[in-house]
């Protein structure tokens, strides 16, 4: 920063020297020159080069990206081709497990038949509802004891397939 006049420094009473080596001599001159344009040059090859690699990066994530999403869509694909599978698979497990076709096939297939009557033994069942006893006991011992509720519940759901 100057200070007062143009050809002081600031702080100091040392004048400031207007004299540039470059100027008065031809070769300093043109080295300095060429020393400038090798500068500009090298920041141009360096911008290049920085251009270059982005545009590299930028073209191999779009690239990434749409190889991904191939692999999406074709998964997608199988997805829904599965999925469609399932369903005609459902469809025709409905259709053929019909309890004709069934009794069909156990008498044809398996050579079963049905129970004689000497065959069939009744069992007496309390009127009282094995379920809804248990269901009761383990809503007041669900805070203290986790494993039986969680043993409980699976009991419950056994008995309701058998029901």
């Amino acid at each position: 920063m100057k200070h007062g006049s143009e050809n002081y420094v600031y702080g100091t009473a040392v004048p400031k020297i207007e004299y540039d080596v470059y100027e008065d001599n031809k070769v300093l001159k043109e080295k300095k020159k060429q020393k400038a344009k090798y500068k500009v040059r090298l920041r141009i090859v360096f911008t290049i080069i920085f251009v270059f690699a982005a545009s590299l990066l930028l073209m191999s994530r779009y690239a990434l990206i749409t190889e991904l999403n191939y692999q999406v869509s074709d998964l997608d694909r199988k997805y829904n081709e599965i999925k469609n599978e399932n369903s005609r698979l459902k469809v025709q497990i409905e259709t053929e497990m019909s309890l004709s076709k069934v009794k069909e096939m156990a008498e044809t297939r398996l050579g079963m038949q049905s129970p004689d009557r000497y065959q069939k033994v009744y069992i007496r069942v309390p009127k009282n509802d094995v379920t809804k006893v248990a269901k009761n006991y383990m809503e007041e011992n669900d805070k203290s004891n986790k494993l039986f509720a969680f043993l409980m519940n699976i009991v419950n759901k056994m008995i309701g397939l058998i029901d």
